[in-house]
């Protein structure tokens, strides 16, 4: 009899981001949907490795599932994130305004085909559930890496039973200092970022 060797598990920080239907609303146009789709995966590989994250995989509602090595260069990412997004719905169309959020969990995961699984990965994805649009919320895992290293510390939301999660989980949200300073060239980056055409490949 041959008994397999379990699978190796590291610790990293999983990201969950989700974008919803600008105002709330469904999405009724396709067309609208995807270039909106197209701009946030431009937001978000343009900073991802600034921060030392990697994309797993681009979900199909336009999220997105990102691992980092650590709780804070993950939060370091979501606040850089959230900041652009803010920055270029601020001069956007209200058609056109995109509405995001995140979660995130520092656990044991196990990488397989360049897919990361195990319980890190659902508690992520169970705290993104929770989060309302615009913020991102963490685990206490997260939460205990970043404390005293942000401007803003984590604000705790209390125990959350999550679906198929064992134990309550304890939530913390992430919130954004105001740096009025630096949100003009932010701004321009976005600009610069989003006005960008993809070039047909062989032209």
């Amino acid at each position: 009899m041959v008994v397999e060797a379990p699978e190796p598990r590291k610790m990293s920080a999983i990201m969950f981001t989700d974008m919803e239907a600008p105002a709330g609303q469904r999405w009724r146009d396709e067309s609208l949907q995807q270039d909106l789709h197209e701009e946030h995966g431009r937001l978000v590989r343009d900073l991802l490795p600034r921060h030392g994250g990697r994309e797993v995989k681009q979900l199909e509602e336009g999220g997105f599932l990102l691992e980092f090595e650590a709780g804070l260069p993950a939060v370091s990412f979501a606040l850089e994130w959230r900041a652009a997004v803010d920055a270029r719905n601020r001069v956007a169309p209200s058609d056109r305004r995109m509405s995001v959020r995140a979660g995130a969990h520092l656990g044991l995961v196990v990488h397989r085909d360049g897919d990361v699984f195990g319980e890190g990965v659902n508690l992520a994805a169970r705290i993104e559930s929770l989060a309302r649009p615009g913020t991102v919320y963490v685990s206490e895992t997260v939460a205990a890496q970043v404390e005293g290293r942000l401007k803003a510390p984590p604000v705790r939301l209390g125990r959350n039973e999550l679906k198929n999660i064992r134990l309550p989980v304890a939530v913390f949200r992430i919130d954004t200092p105001e740096e009025p300073r630096a949100e003009g060239a932010l701004l321009s980056r976005v600009r610069s970022l989003l006005t960008r055409r993809r070039v047909p490949a062989g032209s």
